[in-house]
């Protein structure tokens, strides 16, 4: 898919609004990859128009970071 990708520098978009808009413009053509979260989000937003297909291609973990002794524990 890189070597796909990486030859087409015209996939690429500079943001998630740029990727989005790209998928519902391009009539089944073009696909994003987002995070899960985002694309979920979006997926339930006005005017519900984009799907996830599949399954998520890896699983990762998010920490949050907060001053020692905070009571945000």
């Amino acid at each position: 898919m890189w070597e796909f990708m990486s030859s087409r520098r015209h996939v690429f978009t500079s943001s998630y609004a740029e990727g989005i808009e790209r998928v519902r413009t391009s009539k089944g053509k073009y696909a994003f990859l987002l995070e899960s979260v985002k694309n979920d989000y979006v997926n339930e937003q006005l005017p519900c128009d984009t799907m996830k297909i599949g399954q998520n291609l890896n699983s990762n973990g998010y920490g949050v970071a907060t001053p020692i002794g905070s009571p945000l524990k």
